[in-house]
């Protein structure tokens, strides 16, 4: 935002007073946005974590102090950024209290987390505490060469914007307001064109690379064009006109979909369940080949069992911990792919080998795989009261046990 203020302030011709009055009133809107941009302090009962009073009080007061600390801190950057948007020079100042500012939410997040929102600290584990740092950074830079970015816009409109100004004023002798539109429409064909160029040239390193791997994926997603393929057709998008038009499906481009299918979540086509459930059988096969495998997951409490006949004749199932499973992230998709609007994910879902068919009816001869929202027999002790409020909050409205568990009322669907 700051930054899109130090742009628009290269437009505008002020004296100093004017100026100081505009990078006031800069600093107090963003002081006074962060202000009513209050975060909660108490979640909701049934879904709080349990902490203890003093540790609660404490988290909450820390949200607090770094709320009010966010609104000085915020309305200072946006001033002094915008003050120095005539500035070509590297603002350091300004990237450290962006810097700052972004620190203090992620302290904030933290106390929430002590006040009881069990899901607040989920980002600040692992990749999403490389992510949160790597937004930082960022956000920092972006402060930083605020007004170096601002800079080069005002090359730009002497290069384009004034020319064109100017052309349309004096030699077509046309009023402001035609001349203003013509500015403007210049501009946006300039914009756009240049965003084009850009999009291609990230699209064509992407397909040079491979559009499935990190890289192409990175490049993919932030490109000005936008390109989406699914298995019959394909979809392109440039600067909002897009268009749609059917491909014929190749492996590649079936490979290409099934990684991205992997990280993401929602319903999956029958092409990719089995492409999962064969990655599974694969890994099985290694560890256990005549064992089914099921996961067991609710919240963050997950288990990955092989289920299978003792050596011998009958007897019960004997189950046995896998807990470096390679292939955990698929049976997770699954488990994502089969969400159910009024029942949540399912509890368990069981992945049977390829060998289970004899034993089937010819009606089940398909069925290799199945769920359950009911409570599985864990292989451990269970599921925390933390794990079960977090099933409810990102995959609401949860299984129907869990719900009893944390007295929640069951769901009921008036269609």
């Amino acid at each position: 935002m700051v930054v899109g203020v130090s742009i628009a302030l290269v437009f505008v011709e002020e004296s100093r007073s004017t100026r100081v009055t505009l990078c006031t009133l800069v600093g107090v809107g963003i002081g006074v946005v962060m202000l009513v941009s209050a975060p909660a302090l108490r979640p909701h009962p049934a879904l709080a974590g349990r902490r203890r009073r003093g540790v609660a009080g404490f988290g909450r007061l820390l949200v607090v102090i770094c709320w009010l600390l966010r609104v000085v801190v915020a309305g200072t950057t946006a001033a002094y950024i915008a003050w120095n948007s005539h500035s070509a020079e590297i603002q350091p100042l300004a990237a450290a209290l962006v810097a700052v500012s972004m620190t203090l939410l992620v302290i904030a997040q933290f106390g929430q987390h002590l006040a009881g929102f069990v899901t607040a600290a989920d980002e600040l584990r692992g990749t999403g505490l490389v992510r949160r740092a790597g937004a930082i950074v960022v956000a920092a830079v972006s402060a930083g060469v605020a007004g170096y970015v601002a800079d080069l816009v005002e090359r730009l409109k002497g290069l384009v914007v004034d020319p064109v100004w100017d052309h349309a004023r004096e030699q077509w002798g046309w009023p402001s307001f035609l001349a203003g539109v013509l500015v403007t429409l210049t501009t946006i064909l300039v914009v756009t064109l240049l965003a084009i160029v850009v999009g291609a040239a990230m699209l064509s390193i992407a397909f040079a690379v491979g559009p499935w791997t990190r890289l192409g994926r990175l490049l993919m997603k932030y490109s000005p064009v936008k390109y989406a393929r699914w298995l019959d057709g394909a979809y392109i998008s440039v600067v909002g006109f897009s268009a749609s038009f059917p491909k014929a499906p190749d492996e590649r481009v079936v490979h290409w979909i099934y990684q991205g299918v992997r990280d993401s979540s929602g319903p999956l086509e029958p092409i990719f369940l089995k492409m999962l459930k064969d990655d599974i059988d694969k890994a099985r096969v290694a560890l256990a080949p005549d064992a089914t495998v099921v996961l067991r997951a609710v919240g963050d409490h997950e288990e990955i069992v092989a289920e299978g006949l003792p050596a011998g004749a009958g007897g019960p199932l004997v189950t046995e911990l896998l807990p470096d499973f390679p292939e955990a992230a698929a049976l997770r998709r699954i488990r994502l792919g089969l969400h159910d609007i009024p029942l949540g994910l399912p509890s368990m879902v069981r992945v049977e080998p390829p060998e289970a068919d004899a034993n089937r009816d010819y009606w089940e001869k398909e069925r290799e795989w199945e769920a359950t929202r009911e409570e599985p027999a864990w292989f451990s002790s269970g599921p925390s009261h933390d794990d079960l409020v977090k099933e409810v909050v990102r995959h609401p409205p949860g299984p129907p046990w869990v719900r009893e568990r944390l007295g929640l009322p069951e769901v009921h669907l008036d269609w």
